[in-house]
């Protein structure tokens, strides 16, 4: 794709500027794509510097032109080099500081250090404890360059807007840009008029760390060396950004906290998060790179449990960056505003697409980018395990596979502005962040559970062998790729304890790429010791392998971990495929190569309730009651205006009606009755127009909606829909069961509450080919209608979540709707608040409640109630008017018990893994 205009010939291939003569010349030490273009027609109008950069930025580059920066504006900017700072830290003993290494052709590694660059202004009278803290990873898939590009300048116009805040002779940018004590810098300066703070105010109260976060990627595409083509991996082969602890769900294909590069930036981030006064961050962005779509860029929110504050500040922040890439980036006839795009025109490089692209839309990862991932860098500045930051991760078009070792100045161009924008959107809207308050419009109630999920957890490692020191490393060579490979793990007999092995391979390779790494199945190691009891099979069988998520990338190097090795002989199983030669490292460490055991867990989606009432007022605030208050005086509860609960068969006869009898009085007497999750189920009890086999359980994905009741989308005709559709959000899309699903909203999370996402990604978005157990609860649209309900969503399932033994592949009903009873309302809202699963691998625990903006929007749609309202109007329509949606036929359900969670209150049949009965 050709740019918008082609650069000028420059006196440097890149430009960086290093030194006094060449930054006076250049007007920036990182001259912008269209920096010697500004103000020519069709190009960038704020482009910094006096030059055009014509390449990417390269690693030594950089850092010599961060040196620079740092010399020129002293106590502004600071890059951090981990291995050198910390070499005698106690906290960072253990580990390299350094990258996995980039394989050479040699078979040895070339290894670079761990860099920070850090940018807060040292001489603030503000402490930096109680400074905000910013984090943001710059391309950990070293293939998307859009967030070095961006993220690298970015950092230079803070200390460069700073400093001319300060003197309008700091800089020659000073005067190019307009900035002086007179003038300062405001960071949302594509505004008309700026807003936000200006770049001294940033400086004096944030510290901002950029991470370099994939060496061993960028260096493999840098054209100074001779190379051509970026990786998305280290030089182990391992997706960088699959690495991190996750809680919740944790895919045992990877080994999380394996990389040197995850080990060295988690200590230091969580080192400096130690040192806040609040003791976390504020925000944080994981910077990528995707193909194309119809969105120039996609702000995808982290899908860590959030509570009311968090959720709204994350939202204000999301509107906030849209609102910026509205205008900042628009002068790019490849982007448009969301109000007229994606264009008629066919996109000339891609194809498939058309253009112009949107600029920027913002909502879950399911819902940008159609799969979910666990262990994203990302997630985990998201969530408590790592900074509890607002978290953000973003993808941006044409930065990746192609046409990433093509420069084009007028998409890189994009790719900064973009990046900038982000950064800029994030901290303008967290550093003087506003109270977050929730008030009720009525009273609402809801009935306490007492039981948790609870784990006491157990450690990686507990031997009283400990003691003993590891084996030494071990070094093989392959000349051949279909050599066999033998080595002996000794144990405490040898007077030898290992509490983890790690198996690293270096490939034959030209310019670090090589056919082995197009190996799917090629990098297994087996043991051969003896059986260890009756059913354990002679001979050699398989100990751990190699996951190679991809083979588009050419890796050449591979890493297999394995925590407590058996001591016996083992093999590298041959390989037909394989070339050779190769090299492999086989090192020992006394603790576990990868994080093992179990974190402890103690949680409920109560927590959820106690949580929220830490931001409504006094006197508002969300009541619990039990189930054995109501039974004793039912009549408590038309005190309330909202109350949520389910029927249940905790009791038997008398007990049962009774409980049943008082919800449904409640709610004909004028109350709102909220139903989510498996409470549901209670609505036989409720309304005997639905019979039980007309409201059941399916499993999809994640837990959604598609705010569409047959006659087009519901936002602004159903008061449960209201706001779901924000400025600049997405919607998820898909066509199931020959319906097409395009108002499609994600409600909750299910990596969190540790439901299974597939290795496998946006192949089985549809649940067709893997897993999929997150718990949607519907009812079947015709009954509900005929009933007198209003239908505000619905939803596609499946009815088994491993679709090998579904023999009814799916299902669709009503997920979200008000059923009017006397007075009153029931409302359902299908997935919200499920409990959480122990089934699945959960190594670091698990959350709590994990909705999403949406959810939390329909949650608060659900008691917008008082006794003066009346629910929205049941509409019946035509069946040749709506989309079509087969009978339910969910089946009789299981009797069910009272597992009151949920929105406002609900849920039905649960049972904890391992047998016992929730009740």
């Amino acid at each position: 794709m050709a740019g918008v205009l082609a650069p000028l010939p420059t006196a440097n291939a890149f430009p960086v500027a290093a030194d006094d003569a060449r930054y006076l010349a250049y007007g920036r030490v990182f001259p912008d794509p269209h920096g010697c273009l500004r103000g020519l027609p069709g190009a960038r109008p704020w482009a910094k510097g006096n030059v055009c950069a014509v390449q990417f930025l390269q690693w030594q580059d950089v850092l010599d032109g961060l040196g620079y920066l740092e010399s020129r504006f002293e106590g502004m900017i600071e890059l951090i080099n981990l291995r050198e700072k910390f070499v005698t830290d106690p906290d960072f003993l253990e580990d390299e500081l350094q990258s996995a290494g980039i394989p050479q052709e040699d078979l040895s590694r070339a290894k670079r250090d761990l860099h920070v660059i850090k940018v807060t202004d040292a001489s603030s009278k503000v402490p930096e404890k109680d400074r905000k803290h910013f984090a943001y990873s710059l391309s950990i898939h070293g293939i998307e360059r859009a967030g070095i590009e961006g993220g690298i300048r970015a950092a230079e116009d803070l200390v460069t807007w700073a400093a001319c805040e300060k003197s309008a002779d700091a800089s020659p940018a000073c005067a190019n840009e307009g900035v002086s004590p007179e003038r300062p810098k405001r960071l949302l300066d594509a505004f008309d008029p700026p807003e936000g703070p200006t770049a001294g105010e940033v400086l004096n109260k944030a510290v901002i760390y950029f991470v370099l976060s994939n060496p061993d990627g960028w260096s493999r595409g840098e054209v100074t060396k001779g190379n051509v083509f970026f990786q998305r991996y280290n030089g182990n082969g391992i997706d960088v950004n699959r690495d991190w602890p996750p809680q919740g769900y944790s895919q045992p294909e990877y080994t999380p906290g394996s990389e040197p590069e995850t080990r060295g930036y988690a200590k230091f981030l969580r080192k400096m998060r130690a040192k806040t006064s609040a003791g976390a961050f504020a925000g944080s962005i994981d910077l990528h790179g995707m193909v194309t779509s119809h969105a120039f860029s996609f702000t995808m929110l982290g899908s860590a449990q959030r509570d009311y504050r968090k959720n709204a500040i994350t939202v204000q922040t999301a509107i906030t960056t849209w609102r910026d890439a509205e205008e900042r980036l628009t002068w790019s006839p490849l982007v448009a505003r969301n109000d007229s795009c994606p264009g008629p025109l066919p996109e000339p490089f891609f194809g498939g697409q058309h253009g112009p692209m949107c600029t920027d839309l913002w909502g879950t990862v399911w819902d940008m980018i159609r799969y979910q991932v666990t262990g994203s860098f990302g997630d985990w500045m998201d969530s408590p395990l790592g900074l509890d930051a607002v978290g953000v991760s973003n993808e941006m078009a044409y930065s990746h596979l192609a046409p990433n070792t093509a420069f084009d100045p007028g998409i890189e161009q994009l790719h900064v502005d973009g990046n900038k924008g982000l950064i800029y959107s994030q901290i303008a809207s967290l550093l003087d962040e506003k109270p977050v308050r929730y008030a009720p419009k009525g009273k609402v109630g809801y009935v306490f559970d007492p039981a948790r999920i609870r784990n006491a957890g157990k450690a990686a490692v507990a031997s009283p062998l400990a003691n003993l020191k590891p084996q030494p490393p071990i070094s093989l060579d392959m000349p051949n790729g279909s050599d066999e490979v033998t080595f002996d793990v000794k144990g405490p007999s040898d007077g030898i304890f290992n509490g983890g092995m790690t198996v690293e391979a270096t490939f034959s390779n030209v310019r670090s790429m090589s056919a082995d790494g197009l190996l799917t199945e090629g990098f297994i190691i087996d043991y051969c010791g003896p059986p260890d009891h009756f059913d354990d099979p002679e001979g050699c069988r398989e100990a751990g392998r190699y996951w190679n998520q991809s083979a588009t990338y050419a890796q050449a190097g591979a890493r297999v971990d394995i925590n407590n090795p058996k001591p016996g002989p083992y093999r590298i199983r041959p390989d037909d495929g394989r070339i050779g030669p190769s090299k492999v490292t086989v090192r020992f460490t006394p603790g576990a190569a990868t994080p093992g055991g179990q974190m402890p867990y103690d949680g409920s989606r109560m927590d959820f309730f106690k949580d929220l009432n830490r931001y409504v007022p006094a006197g508002k605030k969300l009541e619990p009651v039990t189930v054995e208050q109501i039974l004793a005086t039912p009549g408590m509860l038309h005190g309330f205006d909202s109350v949520g609960s389910a029927p249940g068969s905790r009791f038997d006869g008398a007990g049962r009606q009774r409980y049943s009898s008082a919800l449904r009085a409640f709610a004909a007497g004028g109350g709102a009755l909220v139903l989510t999750d498996s409470a549901l189920s209670g609505l036989p009890l409720l309304n005997p127009q639905i019979a039980p086999a007309k409201v059941g359980r399916g499993y999809f994905y994640a837990g959604y909606m598609d705010f569409d009741d047959g006659d087009g989308p519901t936002y602004e005709r159903h008061p449960l829909a209201k706001d779901v559709n924000k400025p600049g959000a997405s919607e998820g899309f898909d066509t199931l069961g020959g319906v097409e699903y395009d108002n499609r909203h994600q409600t909750c999370e299910p990596g969190p509450l540790g439901y299974y996402i597939s290795p496998r990604g946006s192949s089985n978005d549809n649940c067709q080919i893997d897993r999929c157990d997150s718990p949607n609860w519907i009812v079947d649209e015709e009954t509900w209608r005929e009933a007198g309900g209003s239908v505000a969503a619905r939803t596609f399932v499946h009815t088994q979540p491993d679709p090998a033994s579904d023999q009814t592949p799916w299902r669709a009903g009503v997920s979200l709707g008000d059923l009017p009873l006397g007075k009153g309302v029931v409302r359902i809202a299908g997935a919200m608040l499920p409990d959480a699963s122990e089934q699945h691998y959960r190594p670091f625990g698990l959350s709590s409640y994990a909705l999403t903006y949406t959810g939390y929007q329909v949650f608060e749609n659900a008691l917008a109630w008082s006794r003066t309202h009346k629910p929205a109007p049941a509409t019946v329509l035509p069946a040749k008017k709506r989309a079509p949606l087969p009978a339910t036929g969910v089946g009789a359900t299981a009797p069910f018990v009272i597992a009151l969670g949920g929105l406002a209150l609900a849920a039905g049949a649960w049972t904890r893994r391992g047998g016992a009965t929730r009740g």
